[in-house]
């Protein structure tokens, strides 16, 4: 992970509905996993596709995890 993955507010959770429950938990982990999936499929774009999108090799992350702002 980068820095950039803590730089920006979780956009639907909060402090008070974080996983606090084993479903809860498995929740998070499987959102993390399709996550990676599509950090995974950006980055095996090539740079020319990036920029037809606004993206840059460094930002593949934050905008999987932020989207567009």
């Amino acid at each position: 992970m980068s820095a950039l993955s803590n730089t920006c507010p979780e956009t639907y959770e909060t402090a008070a509905t974080r996983p606090s429950g084993l479903k809860d938990l498995f929740s998070a982990v499987m959102r993390e996993i399709r996550l990676r999936r599509a950090m995974r499929e950006m980055a095996a774009l090539d740079d020319a596709m990036l920029q037809d999108i606004g993206l840059g090799p460094g930002g593949i992350e934050d905008a999987v995890r932020c989207g567009r702002r």
